[in-house]
């Protein structure tokens, strides 16, 4: 039998078609964010990228996939529970709280400059913590709305470290979890407590298709690059042409939108080996920097039809153009000067620290 190239990959070896994906998904987003910044302050008739929403189903099918890979070896070490959490909280944490932080300081010392955004001790004191929560409008977002992503991050997070912990099998075990929260969605009500209305959503089912993504790469994946091609388009087409909004999908809509998000990953992993020396290293380097672009394009992006609009210029297609160059150099500043030389402090100090020792104890494999 063929020996797959994807199969004998280490553990950690990263696949660049997913880092290029990173950066699509993530410019996804910031199109819906600088269409609607547009739409918002410039010209009410522009219309809004709405299906740009979609581009967070790609980020946590890549996450539910990423995770598996990177948590291989933990499976049998006795704290890998520990490591994998720590990791975790490194990773997410510092930037997000900086751009928190960021987002306190201009609430409090601007008056009407944040549009969507109000000072609300406990909301500020929950987005912090990662605990959904009703903001003062009656959305259930934190102070710097995107966070709302890093939640159902966080609670997949958990899952994956209590799974560890108790060395059961991960996959199966947050299938149930997961295949739970998304049965559970059409019953929410607004009695409901507020964490339990967030977390069954039917698009956690996007961590449960990335962690079988990877349960078949591992295994050996093979597909004809026509197929790969294939997927990639027929993917893409389904996720970013007007379906659907992306806002409060139905149950059957939403379980769509997973299966578009994993066609698009399964083709671009299938096509690794083929593509890896030819994509862009812009587009690459990018999609290294797509958290941080997520982070700190909201910040930013509004600023470009807000001067337009002081200028009296009303050109909505220059203004969205703007906003996203803006973003995406900001962006990529943030990851230069912030997220990459911390991220490399941090995960050095792990790397040196004791907890790091090798460690043979056996556990049942995932």
């Amino acid at each position: 039998m063929k020996t797959d190239p994807l199969a004998t990959k280490a553990p950690n070896k990263e696949f660049l078609t997913v880092q290029v994906l990173r950066f699509v998904a993530a410019l996804a987003v910031v199109g819906v964010h600088s269409t609607f910044y547009t739409s918002e302050r410039l010209a009410p008739d522009f219309p809004v990228f709405h299906q740009g929403f979609h581009g967070v189903r790609l980020f946590f099918v890549i996450s539910g996939f990423v995770m598996i890979l990177s948590s291989q070896q933990l499976e049998t070490r006795a704290k890998g529970w520990l490591i994998f959490a720590i990791r975790r909280i490194l990773r997410i944490v510092p930037l997000y709280w900086l751009i928190l932080t960021i987002k306190v300081v201009v609430l409090l010392g601007t008056s009407g400059l944040a549009l969507h955004s109000r000072f609300d001790l406990p909301v500020v004191l929950k987005s912090f913590l990662f605990i959904p929560a009703l903001n003062p409008d009656g959305e259930i977002k934190p102070l710097h709305g995107v966070g709302w992503t890093l939640n159902f991050e966080m609670f997949f997070y958990l899952l994956f470290t209590l799974a560890l912990l108790l060395r059961i099998p991960v996959v199966r075990s947050l299938a149930v979890v997961l295949l739970a929260c998304a049965a559970l969605s059409p019953l929410r009500t607004a009695d409901w407590p507020v964490p339990l209305q967030f977390y069954c959503d039917p698009m956690v089912l996007d961590f449960l298709a990335g962690m079988v993504i990877a349960r078949w790469v591992q295994h050996g994946l093979t597909l004809p690059h026509a197929v790969s091609w294939g997927l990639i388009i027929a993917g893409l087409l389904g996720l970013f042409l007007p379906i659907s909004t992306g806002e409060q999908p139905t149950l059957g809509l939403s379980m769509l939108m997973t299966l578009f998000s994993a066609m698009t990953i399964i083709g671009a992993i299938a096509l690794e080996p083929a593509v890896r020396t030819r994509l862009p290293r812009w587009a690459v380097f990018m999609g290294a920097a797509s958290y941080s672009l997520y982070l700190v394009h909201p910040l930013i992006a509004p600023a470009a039809p807000v001067i337009l609009m002081k200028l009296r210029l009303a050109f909505p297609l220059p203004a969205v153009v703007a906003s996203m160059i803006i973003s995406l150099i900001g962006g990529a500043l943030l990851y230069l000067v912030a997220e990459k030389p911390v991220s490399r402090y941090l995960t050095g100090r792990l790397k040196a620290s004791s907890l790091m020792r090798p460690s043979t104890r056996p556990a049942p494999a995932a």
